[in-house]
C-alpha cells in the first residue's frame, strides 16, 4: 500500500514537472515569436539623403589650428566681408567678390612676388596685378580659412589651335551637397537651370551638346553674362572646361613655405582615352609622367566632404545606428532633439521607437570651423506584422 502511494506521488510529480516544462517552453516560444513580430513591424524607410563617397585621392587639408588662419582673417578683416551673407553659399560668393574687387588682372606680365596668399594680397592692395593662378591661390586660402573645403584645378579647351590654360577652384557647398566650380578672376561660376555646376558637370555638358543649357553668372547677385573674347573674358566660356585636372594637395596655405606637389588627377573615361589634351600647342606636360593620376572612378574625384552614411539595426522597440563620414577638421556628429536644437552625439546612437508615429531622426557633422554638413535623415515606420 505504501509502495503504491509512493508510486502515485512520483507519477503526479513527474506529470507536474512535464506540465510546467511544457508551459515554460510554450511561453518562451510565444515570447520569441512576439519579439520577432515586434522587430519585423518596425522598418527603415528609404530616404533621399546626400550620397556618401569616401576620399581616396586628396590627401591633405588645411589645418584649423594654424596661426595663418587667424592672421588671414584679422589682416584683411574677412569677418566684415561675410557679414551680409545669410547662408554658406552667399558668404562664399561674397568672399569671391571681395577677391575680384581687390586684385587686378594682368595675364602677360603679372607682378613678381612669392606664390603665397599674403604676398599676393599685399601686393594687390598696393596696385599689383595678377593672372588666374594667383587668383586661385588666394581663393583657395580664403575659402578654406572659413572651413569651406576648396581645391585648385587647371582647365583648358585642350585643342591644338585653342590650347590655353586657366586656374580656378572648386568648393564643396553643403547647401547643395555638391562641388561647385568658382572663378575668382572673373567673380563667376556656371549654372544650369539655376543649379551651380561642378567642373565635370560643365565638361559633360560641353562634350554632349556644346553646353547649350549652361550659362555663366557673375557677382553675388548672379548676373548673366555672354562670354566675349574681345573683352578678354574668353575664359568665361564653358569651352574652357573641356579638360580638367585637380591638384592632390589641398593644404598649400597652412603648410607654406613647403612646396606643394605637382601631382594632378584626371578622369580616365572614353573622352580621356580617345582624345588628347593640348596645352599651348603640345600634349599636356603631365602625360607619361609620374605626376599624372588617371582614375576611372568619377566618385573618387567628386567625393563628398561632411556627408554622413549610417548603418541602422532594429531590435524590438529600439533602434541603433552607426554614423560615419569623411570630414576634414571634424569636430563631432550632431543630432536634432525634440526641441529643434542640435546637440553633439557619438558615432553610435540609440533611440526608442514609437509605433504610433513615423519616427524621424536628423543628424549632421560639425567641423572645428563651425560649418555644418548636409543633413542625414533616418526614418523608421511601424507596419503591422503579416504572417
Amino acid at each position: 500500500m505504501n509502495i503504491n502511494i509512493k508510486a502515485n506521488h512520483i507519477r503526479r510529480f513527474r506529470l507536474l514537472v512535464a506540465t510546467v516544462s511544457a508551459l515554460f517552453t510554450l511561453n518562451l516560444v510565444a515570447s520569441s515569436r512576439t519579439s520577432a513580430e515586434e522587430s519585423s513591424r518596425f522598418v527603415v524607410v528609404p530616404v533621399d539623403n546626400p550620397q556618401y563617397c569616401g576620399n581616396e585621392l586628396f590627401r591633405a587639408f588645411e589645418n584649423y589650428y594654424s596661426p595663418r588662419i587667424s592672421q588671414l582673417h584679422s589682416r584683411y578683416r574677412l569677418a566684415e566681408v561675410v557679414a551680409g551673407g545669410s547662408d554658406e553659399w552667399k558668404r562664399i560668393l561674397l568672399l569671391r567678390h571681395w577677391i575680384k574687387s581687390n586684385i587686378a588682372i594682368e595675364n602677360d606680365n603679372p607682378t613678381q612676388t612669392r606664390g603665397d596668399t599674403f604676398a599676393i594680397l599685399d601686393a594687390a592692395l598696393m596696385g599689383g596685378k595678377f593672372h588666374c593662378t594667383h587668383f586661385s591661390i588666394v581663393q583657395h586660402a580664403v575659402l578654406n580659412s572659413f572651413g569651406y573645403v576648396t581645391r585648385r584645378l587647371g582647365c583648358g579647351p585642350g585643342l591644338k589651335d585653342d590650347g590655353g590654360h586657366h586656374g580656378v577652384n572648386e568648393v564643396w557647398v553643403n547647401k547643395f551637397s555638391k562641388w561647385v566650380l568658382i572663378d575668382a578672376k572673373y567673380d563667376a561660376h556656371f549654372e544650369k537651370n539655376e543649379v551651380p555646376l561642378s567642373a565635370l558637370e560643365i565638361r559633360d555638358e560641353l562634350w554632349r551638346d556644346g553646353a547649350k543649357s549652361v550659362i555663366c553668372v557673375v557677382g553675388p547677385d548672379r548676373r548673366r553674362i555672354k562670354p566675349d573674347s574681345k573683352t578678354g573674358k574668353s575664359e568665361t566660356r564653358p569651352d574652357t572646361y573641356r579638360w580638367c585636372s585637380w591638384e592632390t594637395d589641398t593644404n598649400r596655405f597652412t603648410t607654406f613655405p613647403a612646396r606643394p606637389t605637382s601631382t594632378l588627377i584626371m578622369l580616365e573615361d572614353d573622352i580621356f582615352r580617345i582624345n588628347t589634351w593640348y596645352r599651348d600647342g603640345k600634349p599636356h606636360w603631365a602625360y607619361n609622367t609620374p605626376y599624372l593620376i588617371a582614375t576611372t572612378r568619377r566618385d573618387w574625384i567628386e567625393w563628398t566632404p561632411n556627408v554622413i552614411t549610417s548603418n541602422v539595426t532594429i531590435e524590438g522597440g529600439k533602434a541603433s545606428g552607426f554614423l560615419s563620414s569623411c570630414t576634414p577638421n571634424f569636430r563631432s556628429f550632431q543630432n536634432m532633439g525634440d526641441d529643434g536644437t542640435w546637440r553633439d552625439c557619438d558615432e553610435k546612437v540609440e533611440f526608442s521607437l514609437d509605433r504610433r508615429v513615423h519616427n524621424r531622426f536628423r543628424f549632421r557633422t560639425i567641423i572645428l570651423f563651425g560649418v555644418a554638413g548636409p543633413e542625414h535623415r533616418v526614418e523608421i515606420a511601424y507596419k503591422p506584422y503579416k504572417s
